[in-house]
């Protein structure tokens, strides 16, 4: 995609906040392969700084430049003790944390790959199976109604087939929805 959009002068944007969270390979960002990439990242998701609002871009300078003068007109900074804990947040070895999602998304997915139809993800902490039956409201209110919450797939697609499930939560939490959602499944 880097290459195609460097071919046809296209401004690539790259939203990489979840570049730590790549599983089965390693993380290669379109700024490796086309100089006209913005990459867009922050703290959130690798440091556990959510909330804080801390992120960065980089890319082409006369971009970057014009961000600056959109930046210094609609908002001041980041407070100092965020912009501490960010400096602080790069030299943080976050390969354990890492690992345990990696392990959560494993479990998640052995758990549930052979009633669903889903994808294993390459990174994050959510997955994206397809509803055994029913649309995906349908059948995420039936889960919820089991004391399972998740989120509808028509809440990020246009179709309402699939559902999205957060692994971001202990382990004994995970296998409790994992035993919900194949008992609802067999309800097919």
């Amino acid at each position: 995609m880097a290459q195609l959009a460097q071919q046809h002068g296209i401004l690539l944007l790259s939203d990489e906040i979840y570049r730590v969270f790549c599983y089965d390979e390693p993380f290669h960002s379109p700024a490796e392969f086309n100089e006209q990439v913005v990459v867009f990242d922050g703290f959130s998701k690798a440091y556990g700084m959510t909330g804080w609002r801390l992120g960065y871009a980089h890319g082409p300078r006369r971009v970057i430049e014009e961000m600056i003068k959109l930046q210094q007109f609609s908002f001041v900074c980041a407070p100092s003790m965020v912009q501490h804990a960010g400096v602080t947040a790069w030299d943080y070895d976050t390969s354990d944390h890492v690992a345990e999602y990696h392990h959560k998304r494993d479990l998640l997915y052995n758990g549930l790959k052979d009633r669903f139809e889903i994808v294993k993800p390459g990174g994050a902490f959510y997955m994206f199976p397809k509803a055994p039956w029913g649309s995906g409201t349908e059948f995420v209110a039936e889960a919820i109604r089991n004391q399972l919450l998740m989120i509808p797939g028509s809440v990020f697609s246009r179709r309402d087939s699939h559902f999205r499930l957060s692994y971001a939560a202990d382990d004994r939490t995970i296998e409790r929805g994992i035993e919900i959602l194949n008992r609802l499944a067999r309800r097919a």
